[in-house]
């Protein structure tokens, strides 16, 4: 969705009123508070003055009544008289008297057991609490009091010449004193009453006022003002084009009734002068407003013209118009500069220093787009170009029908050439390499190297997967060509995994897997030959990745665990040793047996961890063996090839050395002939390194694998075990008596000693004891035992360190 432009002098402009405008409402909204708090304080002295008058004049009226009473007392001598009775008489011919000079309404007179003496009419229940607080207290008692109308109450003791007490009470009307208020104030004054249950005006009734009618039409005019925000604020209320302030004073309550005192202040001449001030000051701020934009536009212009022009030539430089954007009049000529002079000078400076990037960032690109696509190396396309033709390749198959085909190459041992020839000549030969393969690719196909020593041919238009078999052949024929570099010959095999598909919904990422599974697969074969992808290989794979899942989780839940195979003197029955021998009891499968998951993980992280545990659990056994007295007995530990090149090995087999107090002699190293002949010279260091602390090496499947005399020679060998497939036949099989006799004879020139596997019967025992053979292992004298059971094991079968029994029998049932 597109902006709405709005330019930057519409902008500034805009900016600079809505500041203008914030000033003058807030400048508005100070001048109105200061007129509001001087209404307020006007409202307040009112209040203050009509409350001082009350008090005032309600003094003077309780003076007089008190003079009166007093003065009267001393008239007719009450302090001389022995009673009241005539105290009282004068007082009743009295009571006109009072009702036309003090406004007098009504008197009680009571003595001091509250009996009357004289009264004008029954004694209400408030005149009858007076009297009371005046016995108890023996002091003057006044208050407010209101029915219909409001009066003082005042309530005076005197004495007799007893001491007795008398009260007199009067109850005066309070007209003249309003009167009074309203001469002292000038405000009109009235006596409201609301009753309790209401706070409204619909209950208000007006008890007096020195202006009755003004009273009425203000009451009519407001019948919905709130008691208490009355009480709180006062009410304005504007009536016949004048204002008036009403502000209430508490009088009195009653149990139906409540009754104020009301000063009633006009207050239109101050509300004129307030509404004139605002309206001169509106205009006054509005005048000052409109003269502030004006000037402020005015000198704003210049500098929004020449914005405006500078900003509508920048895009030109964003869409690369160098030129034209300098042909644009930016400069002016005058006197002195700016800071837009600045930004223009910079603006010019920029577009050179822009072109000129921009023609470098052209060429860089070009290299970076070649550098995406293809490999610095080789100058083959690489990954990106290899998944971008892929793509491309199989979405053709639906328009033309044809298979597509992904050839895998991985060099083999090419590793070797890089640990002893160092990556130069590496490098070297993986040009050389390259080479080869791009021979290969025909016109319309694509060699690309994947990385390190891995290359992919993709060949598309194929009518079937023999095409691409002849392509792997050719490059297999290729490649047994020697290589050379200078003065070096190097012979590199490689190993083709071949993926075919007929599909366009095939997916790019996913024939390139499978055709690197097929890869693996030639080359766990042996290597310098092709596969080609199926469906069994897929799950060859995922079978070794489940197996990797839950070899970890074994070895956290403890399902491994070690089996010991006793091993003999063949002549005098003496115990050698025993061979480690792992186990696994899944929890689902049951006892799974090494040959099925070894194979698979040999060469996994997850079999390195496995071989430590193996190797730990090994030496806490040979522990437990010293501590029960077999101090002369090895364990055999076989080690996997990933094991035995990890360089960790020797430092943590002396970790446990030192940690279980051992001799490196407790324990025997057991290395297939496939794991010694992989990398010599790193195997024959690994060896030194170990038997100088003290380890042993016995080659473990002798003849079965690869290695020969010359390399017996060089490692540091003390063992050689005889594989059990020779000793199985070698009654029967007169080949397999030979080389068993041949390699003994062999190892025995070498000073070595010699172990036969998989010995099962009494006559393959006494053949191989005849022809010097050294230690026997196998089922005729145990399968392999649990741990567990390997001391009742020793108990049982192992006196004073020999064999008990001596008896020929039957071979023990293979586990």
């Amino acid at each position: 969705m597109a902006k709405i432009f709005i330019s930057v002098p519409t902008k500034l402009l805009t900016l600079i009123i809505s500041t203008l405008l914030f000033l003058a409402i807030g400048f508005s909204m100070l001048s109105l508070s200061r007129l509001q708090e001087d209404y307020q304080q006007y409202q307040q002295n009112t209040l203050d003055q009509g409350q001082a008058q009350f008090e005032l004049h309600s003094d003077i009226l309780r003076s007089k009544l008190t003079v009166w009473i007093e003065s009267f007392a001393e008239l007719t001598q009450l302090a001389q008289q022995d009673g009241f009775e005539q105290f009282s008489v004068n007082l009743a011919k009295q009571f006109d008297g009072l009702q036309l000079q003090l406004n007098v309404e009504n008197l009680w007179l009571v003595d001091g057991e509250e009996a009357p003496l004289f009264i004008t009419s029954p004694i209400p229940a408030v005149v009858q609490n007076n009297i009371e607080q005046v016995l108890r207290f023996q002091q003057p008692q006044h208050q407010i009091y209101c029915q219909k109308d409001c009066q003082l109450l005042l309530s005076l003791p005197l004495l007799n010449r007893h001491g007795e007490v008398v009260v007199v009470t009067m109850s005066t009307s309070m007209v003249d004193m309003l009167y009074a208020i309203n001469t002292s104030l000038n405000s009109d004054v009235a006596v409201l009453s609301f009753g309790l249950e209401s706070s409204n005006q619909a209950e208000t009734e007006i008890i007096s006022a020195s202006n009755m009618p003004l009273a009425q039409s203000l009451l009519d005019a407001n019948q919905q003002s709130d008691l208490n925000i009355a009480l709180k604020h006062g009410i304005q209320i504007d009536l016949a084009e004048q204002s008036y302030l009403i502000n209430l004073l508490s009088l009195a309550e009653n149990d139906q009734r409540t009754f104020y005192l009301s000063l009633i202040d006009d207050v239109t001449p101050f509300e004129d002068q307030h509404t004139k001030y605002r309206q001169q000051f509106l205009l006054s701020l509005t005048a000052l407003f409109i003269v502030l934009s004006v000037f402020v536009y005015s000198v704003a212009r210049p500098f929004t013209k020449r914005l405006l022009r500078l900003s509508n030539a920048l895009p030109l430089l964003a869409n690369k118009k160098f030129d034209q954007f300098r042909q644009v009049k930016l400069k002016r000529p005058i006197l002195f500069s700016d800071e837009l002079d600045v930004l223009t000078n910079s603006a010019l400076e920029l577009s050179y220093e822009l072109e000129q990037l921009n023609i470098e960032v052209e060429q860089k690109t070009k290299e970076l787009e070649n550098i995406a696509m293809y490999d610095l190396l080789t100058g083959l396309p690489n990954r990106n170009m290899l998944n971008y033709q892929l793509r491309k390749s199989i979405s053709n198959i639906g328009r033309y029908g044809h298979g597509v085909a992904v050839l895998f190459l991985d060099l083999d041992d090419f590793k070797k050439v890089n640990d002893s020839n160092g990556h130069s000549e590496g490098d070297k030969l993986l040009i050389q390499a390259a080479d080869r393969v791009r021979l290969s690719a025909g016109k319309i196909d694509l060699a690309c190297r994947f990385g390190g020593d891995e290359f992919v041919l993709v060949l598309g238009h194929l009518s079937a997967v023999d095409e691409a078999v002849n392509i792997a052949e050719q490059l297999l024929a290729q490649f047994k060509e020697p290589i050379r570099l200078g003065s070096s010959i190097f012979y590199v095999s490689t190993s083709i995994g071949i993926a075919y598909t007929e599909s366009a919904d095939e997916k790019a990422e996913d024939l390139i897997s499978h055709a690197d599974i097929a890869m693996y697969e030639a080359k766990d074969n042996g290597g310098a030959q092709y596969y080609v992808y199926h469906q069994e290989m897929y799950q060859r794979v995922a079978h070794r990745v489940m197996l990797e899942g839950e070899v970890r989780q074994a070895l956290a839940k403890r399902q491994f665990s070690l089996s010991l195979q006793p091993q003999l003197s063949a002549k005098s029955k003496k115990l050698f040793g025993f061979e480690a021998l792992l186990r696994w009891q899944h929890p689902e499968r049951g006892m799974i047996s090494p040959e099925d998951f070894i194979p698979i993980l040999e060469n996994s992280q997850h079999m390195i961890e496995l071989g430590y545990w193996i190797i730990h659990r090994c030496f806490e056994l040979a522990l437990a063996l010293k501590k029960k007295g077999l101090t002369d007995i090895q364990i055999a530990i076989n080690l996997s090839a990933g094991q035995f090149a990890d360089i960790n090995l020797p430092n943590y087999l002396q970790t446990l050395l030192d940690k279980f107090s051992l001799s490196a002699g407790c324990f025997e190293l057991e290395l297939t002939e496939q794991t010694l002949v992989k990398d010599i010279d790193n195997t024959i260091a690994m060896m030194d390194s170990l038997k100088v602390k003290g380890f042993s090496f016995a080659i473990d499947d002798f003849g079965t694998g690869y290695s020969s005399l010359a390399y017996l020679k060089k490692m540091p060998i003390d063992v050689i075990k005889v594989d059990k497939s020779f000793v199985f036949g070698m009654l029967e099989n007169h080949a397999d008596y030979q080389i068993i006799m041949s390699t003994i004879a062999m190892v025995k020139n070498l000073g070595l000693t010699v172990i036969a596997e998989g010995v099962e019967t009494g006559a393959q025992l006494r053949s191989l004891t005849e022809n010097d053979c050294d230690i026997i292992q196998g089922y005729y004298f145990s399968k392999p035992v649990p741990e567990i059971e390997l001391f009742d094991f020793i108990e049982n079968q192992i006196q004073d360190g020999f064999w008990k029994t001596k008896v020929d029998k039957q071979p023990a049932k293979a586990l």
